[in-house]
């Protein structure tokens, strides 16, 4: 039996004859607060899932939300002429690695030189695409890319969708 009393926390009882323990309103707030953290994190993930099409995320899927989740002004014009469409169309069909690696690597011809941080070898992310052999080593390239751009590259409502995003991405095989 739990009882609540403004100002001192919860009291459970052992049994009416022994004693009280009292849960302070902190502790309270914590479990309250881990308890939404977890519970979003996999509104999220379900999500992310849910738009890849089934129970494991789906390349295409994964490919198209990270294009959707940078910026207009991050891209070039020619992606705005056409590149977008053409890219968009091939990526959403993409179900295996290497068409995965390909796809990662022909979106970065589209994104801003500034948009990448300082130090970052785009060409990397072209090499690496020759040598993809798993999905998982695609994922590690959409990763790599993400991890290469500026977070002004960034629409502000990436933030909360990349947790799934990785995790997601994670679940590539």
């Amino acid at each position: 039996m739990a009882l609540f009393i403004w100002g001192k926390g919860l009291i459970f009882k052992k049994n009416a004859m022994t004693s009280i323990t009292f849960l302070p309103k902190r502790f309270l707030l914590l479990l309250f607060v881990i308890g939404l953290t977890a519970t979003t994190s996999q509104a999220q993930l379900k999500d992310v899932l849910s738009k890849a099409g089934g129970s494991s995320p789906s390349p295409g899927s994964l490919l198209t939300q990270f294009a959707g989740a940078l910026k207009p002004t991050s891209l070039l014009s020619s992606w705005a002429s056409g590149g977008k469409t053409n890219w968009l169309s091939a990526a959403g069909k993409v179900s295996d690695a290497i068409s995965m690696a390909k796809s990662v690597s022909s979106l970065t011809s589209f994104i801003k030189p500034s948009m990448f941080k300082q130090g970052f070898n785009v060409g990397s992310i072209t090499q690496a695409a020759g040598t993809v052999k798993t999905l998982s080593d695609a994922g590690g390239m959409l990763k790599n890319l993400e991890g290469g751009l500026k977070p002004e590259a960034f629409l502000s409502s990436w933030a909360s969708k990349r947790p799934a995003f990785d995790k997601a991405l994670s679940l590539l095989k």
